[in-house]
C-alpha cells in the first residue's frame, strides 16, 4: 500500500494551511481507515478459505466499526459529483474520428447578413448517434426568408439552448426543409427503410437541412409525394406546415367550415400564400388574393376568385370595396401595420400572419439572458418528465409529420399544386439569397444537391 502511504504524505503537504485543518484531519482519518482495512481485507484473503458471503460480512462490519456518518456521507457525496462530472464532459465532449466523411453544405459564419453564407465543401458528414434517428442524403432543400433572418442572428439563444455540440455555434448549416433518400437508420427505426423517399421540416433552431447529409429523428420524417420530382417536393415542408397551422389552428377557416367564408391572402405569390390560396379554395372558401402584377397569372391558376395588385393601388381604399373578411392571412415579406386590415374583418374573425415573429430572447444581454436561459432549461425538464417532444419548441410546434402526411396526399390526389420559382445549385447561393428577399418572386427557391 505504497501508493497509500504517499498519498496522506502529499495531503500533508497541500494541507499546512491552518483553515483547512478540519478538513485535512477527515481526510487523513479516511485514508488511514481504507489503509487499515485494505490490510485486514489482504489478511483474511490469505489466511482465510475464501468465502464471498464471509468477505462481504467482514466487509460491512468493518465499515460499521471504522468509518463514520460523516466520512460516509464525503465520500458518497464525491462519487455523485465525480459522476455528474463525468457524465457532463462524456455528453459534451467533441467526438474525434479518424475516419471522417466531408460534403458540401450551404453555412452561415457570422450574424452580419447574408454576406457571410458560403458554400463549403469540407463540412463534416454527420452520422446516426441515437437508435430513432435516420440519415437521409439530401436532393433538393428549399430557401425561405426565415434562413436570411438566421443570418442575422435569428433564434441564435435557442440555438444555443436546445441544441448540443458543434450545434450550438456557428458556423450554421442553413435550411428549413428538404427531400431526399434515407441511406441508413438506427436500430429501433420501425417506419423506414433504407431506400424511402421522404421530406421534412425542421423549427429555425434546429441544425439545417442544406447539407449533402442530414440526420434527423424518425419523428420529424414523412413518404414524400410520388406525383413530382424531388425539387418541387422541397418546397413542401416548412411553408406547408406553416399554412396549415396557420388555417386550422390560428383562424376561423377549418377544413369542415370553410365553405361560403371569404378569406384575404396578402401576399398570395409567396410560398405559403401559394398554399393557403390552395387550401381555402379546396376546402370550399372564397379567396381574395393580393400579389404584385407578375403573380397574377399563377393566382388565377391556384383557384383565387379575385385578385388585388399591390403596389399600384392604395391597399386600404381597395379593401373598402369588398365585403368583410372572415379570415385574412398575411403572408408578404414587407412591414405592414396590423390594424390596417382587421378593421375589415367581420365580428369574431380572425387575423393571422405567418411572418416569423421577433424573438426577444435574441436581443437580451447577460443578465437577463441568463436568466431567461435558466427558466427555458426548468421548462425543458419538465416537458421531458412529462414526455413532451424537445423539437415542438416555438414554431418547432407548427411542423407536426401529420400535416407532411395530408400535403403528401393532397399532392399525389393532383389537389394541390408546388409552385417552384427557380432551381440553383449549391454554389450560387448568393443569388438564391437575393431572389428569396425579392418581393416580385413567386413560390419557392430551391437549391438542388442532384
Amino acid at each position: 500500500m505504497t501508493w497509500l502511504a504517499q498519498l496522506r504524505q502529499l495531503i500533508l503537504q497541500l494541507c499546512e494551511d491552518q483553515h483547512a485543518q478540519h478538513a485535512k484531519d477527515i481526510v487523513l482519518g479516511m485514508a488511514a481507515s481504507v489503509q487499515n482495512t485494505w490490510q485486514e481485507i489482504q489478511f483474511q484473503y490469505y489466511n482465510v478459505h475464501w468465502n464471498t458471503l464471509d468477505f462481504y460480512r467482514q466487509l460491512g462490519t468493518l465499515y460499521i466499526n471504522k468509518v463514520s456518518r460523516r466520512e460516509a456521507m464525503f465520500c458518497l457525496t464525491g462519487v455523485m459529483f465525480g459522476t455528474l462530472i463525468g457524465y457532463y464532459i462524456g455528453v459534451n465532449r467533441k467526438f474525434i474520428s479518424h475516419n471522417i466523411h466531408h460534403m458540401k453544405a450551404i453555412t452561415c459564419h457570422h450574424y452580419y447578413g447574408i454576406e457571410g453564407v458560403l458554400m463549403v465543401e469540407d463540412a463534416e458528414m454527420p452520422r446516426i448517434r441515437k437508435s430513432n434517428e435516420v440519415l437521409i442524403q439530401v436532393k433538393a432543400a428549399s430557401l425561405n426568408v426565415i434562413d436570411t433572418k438566421i443570418c442575422s442572428g435569428y433564434s441564435r439563444i435557442y440555438r444555443k439552448l436546445l441544441n448540443s455540440g458543434r450545434q450550438r455555434e456557428l458556423p450554421v448549416t442553413l435550411g428549413r426543409d428538404c427531400a431526399g433518400i434515407i441511406v441508413d437508420t438506427g436500430q429501433k427505426v420501425a417506419n423506414f427503410d433504407i431506400g424511402d423517399e421522404v421530406f421534412l421540416a425542421v423549427p429555425s433552431w434546429a441544425p439545417g437541412t442544406m447539407a449533402e447529409y442530414i440526420v434527423v429523428s424518425e419523428t420529424q420524417v414523412a413518404k414524400r409525394p410520388k406525383s413530382c420530382n424531388f425539387e418541387a417536393c422541397a418546397s413542401l415542408p416548412y411553408n406547408g406546415c406553416l399554412a396549415w397551422d396557420a388555417l386550422v389552428n390560428r383562424s376561423v377557416i377549418k377544413e369542415g367550415n370553410a365553405k361560403g367564408k371569404r378569406a384575404l391572402v396578402y401576399g398570395g405569390s409567396t410560398p405559403i400564400g401559394c398554399i393557403l390560396t390552395q387550401l381555402i379554395k379546396l376546402w370550399g372558401g372564397y379567396v381574395v388574393t393580393a400579389c404584385r402584377a407578375e403573380a397574377i397569372p399563377v393566382m388565377r391558376a391556384l383557384g383565387a376568385d379575385e385578385v388585388i395588385i399591390i403596389n399600384e393601388i392604395d391597399i386600404e381604399k381597395e379593401l373598402q370595396l369588398h365585403d368583410r373578411f372572415d379570415a385574412i392571412f398575411y403572408t408578404d415579406n414587407q412591414p405592414f401595420q396590423e390594424h390596417i386590415f382587421t378593421k375589415y374583418l367581420v365580428p369574431h374573425g380572425s387575423y393571422v400572419s405567418t411572418v416569423p415573429e421577433q424573438l426577444t430572447s435574441d436581443s437580451l444581454g447577460f443578465i437577463c439572458g441568463s436568466i431567461f436561459a435558466g427558466c427555458v432549461r426548468i421548462k425543458l425538464l419538465v416537458q421531458y418528465m412529462f414526455g413532451f417532444n424537445m423539437h415542438q419548441w416555438n414554431e418547432g410546434a407548427k411542423l407536426d409529420v401529420a400535416y407532411l402526411r395530408a400535403l403528401s396526399e393532397l399532392t399525389d390526389a393532383y389537389q394541390l399544386q408546388t409552385v417552384v420559382d427557380r432551381v440553383y445549385a449549391p454554389y450560387n447561393i448568393e443569388r438564391a439569397l437575393v431572389h428569396v428577399l425579392d418581393p416580385n418572386s413567386i413560390g419557392s427557391t430551391i437549391i438542388t444537391f442532384q
